[in-house]
């Protein structure tokens, strides 16, 4: 209005920011569930005039994340602006109610085996809910997780499956030597190795790296989950030709975790079972404008290939 002050104007801003907060915060809700002596936790957002009978997006995160890091909280903002509802857990990681990121001075005594069953109980939740159609969206090491869980389960309700910056079997190694070197790698996987061989996988090794986490307790089981020969967690070869829903992954030109991507799934990509989504400019977390490219690419692989 004319005669309105900047003051007003600003108050009436204030006001519906203030409202649009409001509304948002309505729709999240913490879910919890038990599991295997655990509590497991995780966030549900709703879209407007839907309900957990309508279309969910299962967010899985990447390693030591949770569902209020940046690129999960982002994920599901812009899902709930396209009218989608979405359901973004917590992997608990051996750790009951987790919350925030896993602290890497913590014992590291989990397997990635723990995290795809995980996922199983939250598709079980949702079914539960009477949830009948699924998007299994994972990041990172979440994505590896959802390919082994979409390749290992049909269940009826997971329809898609958005794999985000998944790593290749190169990755992981690589990584591992660029942070802490190739003798240390050697040395502890032999370790590693002599306990499973002794029986004692779930024996702690003091001052050992894994991951992001450097000079940590790792169990034998956790350090062989993620580096050993029979890690099956980022292997293309063995999963994708299994999995029997359409699937999607999104990766970036410039993703420096995971650099070698594309190329990896070159092989696989018929663009109709598997697509491939190159997001130009992006990182392996998908800062700002590149995560709305990601989620819209996924929307649009979603509506295209829904039966």
């Amino acid at each position: 209005m004319p005669n309105e002050t900047i003051k007003q104007r600003i108050f009436k801003l204030g006001l519906a920011v203030l409202s649009l907060a409001a509304s948002h915060t309505l729709q999240a809700t913490e879910v919890t569930r038990e599991f295997r002596g655990l509590t497991l936790n995780a966030n549900l957002e709703l879209a407007e005039d839907k309900n957990l009978t309508n279309d969910v997006v299962l967010i899985v995160h990447g390693f030591t994340g949770h569902y209020e890091m940046e690129i999960i909280r982002s994920a599901q903002r812009t899902l709930l602006e396209n009218g989608y509802s979405s359901l973004a857990i917590n992997l608990s990681m051996g750790i009951d109610n987790r919350r925030g990121f896993f602290d890497c001075a913590w014992s590291h005594r989990y397997r990635q085996e723990d995290a795809v069953d995980e996922v199983s109980a939250w598709v079980d939740w949702l079914r539960q809910q009477g949830t009948s159609r699924i998007i299994l969206f994972g990041h990172s090491r979440g994505a590896n997780q959802s390919m082994v869980y979409a390749a290992d389960n049909r269940d009826p309700e997971v329809k898609h499956l958005v794999l985000l910056a998944p790593g290749t079997m190169d990755d992981t190694r690589r990584g591992f030597v660029e942070r802490y070197g190739a003798e240390a790698f050697d040395r502890q996987l032999a370790r590693s190795e002599n306990l499973l061989a002794a029986g004692r996988g779930k024996e702690l090794m003091e001052n050992t790296d894994i991951m992001s986490c450097p000079r940590t307790s790792v169990s034998a089981n956790t350090f062989m989950s993620f580096y050993g020969s029979a890690s099956r967690f980022r292997n293309f070869r063995d999963y994708l030709p299994r999995i029997r829903v359409p699937t999607l992954v999104v990766t970036g030109t410039v993703d420096e975790l995971s650099p070698d991507t594309a190329q990896e799934l070159a092989v696989y990509v018929d663009g109709k079972r598997l697509r491939l989504s190159v997001i130009e400019g992006a990182g392996h977390f998908f800062r700002d404008f590149n995560l709305d490219e990601a989620i819209e690419a996924a929307i649009e692989f979603i509506d295209d290939t829904r039966t």
